[in-house]
């Protein structure tokens, strides 16, 4: 790839001594490398991806490269790492389309420029260029000539079955898996968005009263080591039966409206849009911290809070305090952006491992099983999880 849209191509070296260090901790993509390197399953496909640029994802790139992939790549807003950015381009010749301060508009203009490239193979992040590719005709002949596509999220397994109704080609939702479920979800989006609120805030969460909005493998995973953290956790749900299975793993458990009135702390991990609106923010207290785990900042509406504000001013990095009319302040981290990215450095390495194995092993399947697929959105061949879970068991016993 000769084109490239980044913040500064001079942060190269810095940007290999990340990877470096994430690649020293990821055995199983070094595994799968070594395997692609002789057999190139990728050999002339160009692999289009929206994914967090950092340096667990170079290490993944670096696997698709040597399986003989032409790679171009966005991130997502607040996410991408610029010194990784900067290496990808200058030592691996990858089209990298992104910037940490990128804003959303940016990132779907970069999302394009991805899709520009004629992408034989399609790696979703939130469903992105899944969408652009379904709104209008810009993309028509694309969507024909697609091998199939894979998606990483629980926000764009919901985007995908929800909005797209007829699809050209196969998707296989990584975030349907156990794997990713039980490992990436609960154990590493949990411990990286700690991770994250901490270095913002630098607060003492032993007995603040943080509510958490969505009790899926995420949120559970997120209420867990706030709890662990000394959190008095309220955990909210619209599901009878996960609000049950809060109750009995000893949370406390409310309607939103009850739940935000007092909460020192309000994260959201739904995958939705529009959880928190104006008349929400209006409910809670003085010095509310707003925080976002899901993959999408409109989770909450920024634009309301923004609206409600007599000054807006950033007070640390990753905290934004919105004085509002009414004299209150309401602090909102990493503008909304997944908190354990835009403030931290994303899920530990060893999970991503596992994590971008699937991802790496899902594409290689549907190279060759794609015309056996049906076109719907549909969950990993168990033969994939199989063989990742046994090679995690592997590096990690």
């Amino acid at each position: 790839m000769s084109d490239f849209k980044i913040a500064a191509a001079d942060l190269s070296d810095q940007g290999m001594d990340r990877i470096a260090w994430a690649r020293q901790n990821m055995p199983i993509l070094r595994s799968i490398k070594n395997r692609f390197a002789v057999e190139k399953p990728f050999e002339r496909l160009k692999i289009g991806i929206c994914l967090h640029v950092e340096a667990k994802t170079g290490v993944w790139l670096e696997a698709l490269i040597a399986g003989g992939a032409e790679i171009a790549i966005t991130g997502s807003p607040g996410t991408t790492q610029d010194e990784v950015a900067a290496a990808l381009v200058s030592e691996y010749g990858v089209g990298v389309y992104g910037w940490r301060s990128e804003t959303f508009e940016e990132h779907i203009e970069n999302a394009i420029k991805v899709l520009e490239t004629q992408p034989d193979l399609i790696a979703d992040n939130g469903a992105d260029l899944h969408h652009l590719l379904y709104r209008g005709d810009r993309f028509s002949s694309l969507k024909q000539s697609i091998i199939g596509a894979t998606e990483e999220t629980t926000t764009g397994a919901n985007r995908l079955r929800e909005e797209i109704q007829q699809p050209d080609f196969s998707t296989l939702i990584i975030n349907d898996t156990m794997a990713k479920r039980i490992v990436e979800n609960r154990y590493g989006v949990g411990i990286s968005v700690l991770d994250g609120i901490m270095r913002s805030t630098n607060i003492l969460l032993a007995g603040k009263k943080i509510t958490v909005v969505g009790y899926g493998y995420c949120g559970l995973g997120v209420a867990q080591r706030l709890r662990g953290a000394g959190a008095h956790v309220t955990v909210v749900d619209k599901d009878p039966l996960t609000q049950l299975e809060a109750h009995l793993e000893g949370f406390n458990t409310a309607a939103l409206e009850d739940a935000i009135v007092s909460a020192d702390m309000v994260v959201t991990v739904t995958g939705r849009p529009g959880v928190l609106s104006g008349e929400h923010f209006e409910m809670m207290k003085d010095g509310v911290i707003l925080c976002n785990a899901g993959h999408f900042e409109y989770e909450m509406d920024i634009p309301s809070l923004k609206s409600m504000a007599d000054n807006v001013q950033a007070i640390r990095p990753n905290i934004d305090q919105f004085t509002l009319t009414s004299g209150r302040n309401v602090f909102l981290l990493a503008r909304g952006n997944p908190i354990n990215l835009a403030a931290g450095d994303g899920n530990p390495i060893e999970v991503m491992d596992l994590g971008l194995a699937l991802q790496s092993l899902s594409l290689e399947y549907l190279v060759k099983h794609a015309d056996k697929l049906s076109k719907v959105p549909q969950t990993v061949p168990y033969e994939v999880e199989t063989a990742v879970a046994k090679a995690t068991l592997a590096a990690w016993t």
